[in-house]
């Protein structure tokens, strides 16, 4: 790309990718000539994560002998967005809204979902208080007809009382802009004029679809994080260029695209889910590189666990996202969040039952066995209990695990207390923590009118691996991907994103009274835009794509269904086709189709993509000698205790194949493959496992 300086003549280049977590910080620097990857994890530093990010790179690039000038892409996610939300960190944050409808945010939707019987459910309290929420008399038509000009003299007293207020950061969500800005943006000029110093989030500028409650909702999440995430991003950037980092950084998106830091700061509520986004890309790029097309990604790590649903090589879009508890009106990829992680904590709650989080130990004290003076059992420890991971090889051996710790952490607070052993304290925090993640892929797949069993479950993360052949079991899923370096697959996935924007446009149309040419016109307006954002980013002509999509529902419903068009071939044949494949489509979703009822139109939507250069995966050869093993270990299986072989990833070759019960460690992660299941090795180190009982069918899908 344009905005990537020129490497120095004859130099080495790398491409680095730094996905900072909850608990650990991970990086991939993959050499672009000689494909040759290495992988590290640092823990990340929560107080100053620039820090962590420095150490980390400097660790890893040191690692191999490069040079940090020879960086010539550099990718970053952070979960510093969500952090932000569902930590509740206060922040002077106003509103400016149409006069009448300052309580939207408070007001919400009626609904209950998914606590309909729960009788001790309160609502979020809103992000912004209601003394710092202010209407001012203006009105647009739905059509973007001005039926009452702004009152300026009120926007004006609305924004100097912000500012005494103490507001850092100004959410503007005027009734209808969407179908015309005008007013929004001159109350950002008055803005400017009046309070210089405060930042401006225009709803118009970041969601310009109807549904006034997510529009508001969205624009006020933007201005909640705007200036902490600006600030940060200001400071890396400097930093890296400070270290002599060439590269212009980029910045994974919930889109599941990257974006340049300065642009990712305007609209920061983009970055949301940054880092399980990465995992999604990377798990999708690994299957698609084994001819592996339909797959569920699981990304366990240290303090939650996410699903995600990948069709025809293609991870599913939402425009129906949450951050936090707040709804958020912008494409994303569809993922299920829990806290699962390996640092879950487990607890006998006041019924005297054993639970498993959501809370999480974290990085620090972490689980017991750290010894950095945790003292709650975890996942982690029963893992370690059950002998599936090596106090002496956690993380490449970087950290030692305190098996004694784990034990006396599970018989103190579960053991005792439930008047059971600790092999079945251990055995019951494993049993809790995978029926959780069963549950979320279930939400992900069978909620959405999809057969788990058809799928292969990808599964990475610093925990994932421990975990997915059980999972496997309990969906009647047959197949298994580990990754080859499974702890940093979320790190892979942002060097394997192409740089991308969504744009949007609400025009509620009756498809059979539409007038193709308005349609295209207005889409053709989008891409003229879509393709400045290219621009912006430095992306050069060739590597551009426009994908236009129209949201399609029958009238009266509440959802719509996304179809792809071509807007150079919008003409009324079209627009009859596509009704029909509307109806198709219902009826593919949803079970039936409305043949009688009107089709309408909904929103135009245009995404741009500016294609990056592809990863080749480095490759492995066959086996010369016989396969060895490093050791053997203890492990506890529900129905016992039995002696399995223990593999290390690096010591393993295309087509060597390992029967359960077994281990092996990489440098990130622990796979454990239970009995029943069979992995065999590609040649780029994936993990190919396949249950008994689908023995003799055919591996690939």
């Amino acid at each position: 790309m344009t905005s990537e300086p020129a490497p120095v003549e004859g130099a080495r280049r790398f491409r680095v990718g730094v996905d900072t977590g909850g608990t650990h910080t991970d990086l991939v620097v993959i050499d672009s000539a000689t494909r040759r990857m290495h992988t590290h994890k640092v823990p990340s530093t929560l107080d100053d994560l620039t820090e962590g990010i420095l150490d980390g790179l400097d660790q890893a690039i040191g690692a191999i002998g490069a040079e940090r000038r020879a960086v010539e892409h550099f990718v970053y996610a952070t979960t510093m967005v969500t952090n932000l939300i569902v930590e509740g960190v206060d922040a002077p944050v106003g509103l400016i809204a149409t006069e009448g409808f300052r309580d939207v945010l408070e007001i919400a939707r009626a609904s209950r979902k998914p606590h309909i019987y729960d009788i001790q459910w309160r609502p979020p309290r809103p992000l912004v208080p209601r003394p710092l929420r202010i209407g001012v008399r203006e009105r647009i038509s739905h059509a973007g007809e001005v039926i009452e000009p702004l009152d300026e003299a009120g926007a004006r007293a609305a924004i100097r009382q912000l500012r005494q207020a103490g507001c850092v950061s100004i959410a503007v969500c005027l009734l209808h802009a969407y179908a015309n800005p005008a007013h929004e943006r001159r109350i950002a000029a008055l803005a400017a004029e009046d309070a210089p110093e405060i930042d401006v989030s225009l709803s118009s500028d970041i969601v310009r679809e109807f549904r006034e409650y997510e529009r508001s909702s969205t624009t006020s999440l933007n201005a909640y994080v705007k200036r902490p995430l600006g600030r940060h991003l200001a400071t890396l950037s400097a930093a890296l260029e400070a270290r002599g980092v060439p590269a212009s950084p980029f910045i994974m998106r919930g889109n599941g695209g990257i974006s340049t830091f300065r642009v990712a700061a305007q609209t920061p509520v983009a970055i949301t889910h940054s880092g399980p986004m990465g995992g999604i890309i990377g798990g999708t790029a690994i299957a698609e590189a084994c001819g592996i097309s339909d797959i569920i990604t699981l990304d366990m790590g240290g303090t939650s666990a996410d699903v995600s649903l990948v069709l025809g090589g293609s991870p599913v879009l939402t425009t129906r996202g949450k951050l936090g508890a707040y709804p958020l009106l912008l494409p994303m990829l569809d993922l299920v969040t829990i806290g699962a992680g390996g640092g879950s904590i487990a607890h006998v709650d006041a019924g005297g039952a054993m639970r498993v989080g959501p809370r999480s130990a974290g990085a620090r004290p972490g689980p017991a066995c750290y010894g950095q003076g945790g003292t709650e059992p975890t996942v982690t420890d029963a893992n370690l209990h059950a002998g599936r991971l090596n106090p002496g090889y956690f993380l490449a051996g970087r950290r030692q695990l305190d098996t004694a710790l784990a034990e006396t952490a599970l018989r103190e607070r579960l053991a005792k207390p439930l008047g059971i052993g600790v092999d079945a304290a251990a055995i019951g925090i494993l049993a809790i923590a995978e029926a959780h993640m069963v549950n979320a892929i279930k939400v992900i797949s069978v909620d959405r009118g999809h057969d788990p069993r058809e799928f292969t479950l990808v599964g990475f993360g610093g925990a994932g691996p421990l975990h997915s052949m059980r999972l496997a079991e309990e969906l009647g899923i047959h197949r298994v991907l580990i990754p080859p370096a499974p702890g940093n697959v979320s790190c892979m996935g942002l060097l394997a994103a192409h740089v991308r924007h969504d744009h949007a446009l609400t025009r509620m149309i009756l498809l059979g009274t539409a007038e193709p040419e308005a349609i295209a016109a207005d889409l053709a307006e989008m891409a003229l835009r879509a393709t400045g954002d290219l621009e912006r980013e430095g992306v050069p002509p060739d590597r551009r794509q426009l994908l236009a999509t129209l949201d399609l529902r029958y009238q009266g419903q509440n959802y719509e269904l996304g179809l792809p068009v071509a807007p150079d071939r919008l003409d009324a044949a079209e627009l009859a086709a596509l009704s029909e494949r509307f109806h198709a489509e219902h009826e593919r979703v949803y079970g039936y189709r409305l043949p009688g009822r009107a089709v309408q139109l909904v929103n135009l939507r245009i995404a741009a993509i500016g294609r990056v250069a592809q990863l080749a995966w480095p490759e492995v050869g066959t086996r010369k000698a016989p396969l060895a093993e490093a050791g053997r270990r203890n492990l506890l299986l529900p129905d016992g205790r039995v002696e399995a072989p223990v593999h290390r990833v690096q010591d393993l070759f295309a087509e060597d194949t390992i029967a359960g019960p077994a281990v092996v460690e990489y440098p990130g992660s622990t796979l454990f493959i239970p009995p029943g299941w069979t992995a065999t090795f590609d040649r780029m180190r994936n993990a190919h496992l396949l249950h008994a009982s689908a023995a003799g069918r055919e591996t690939g899908r």
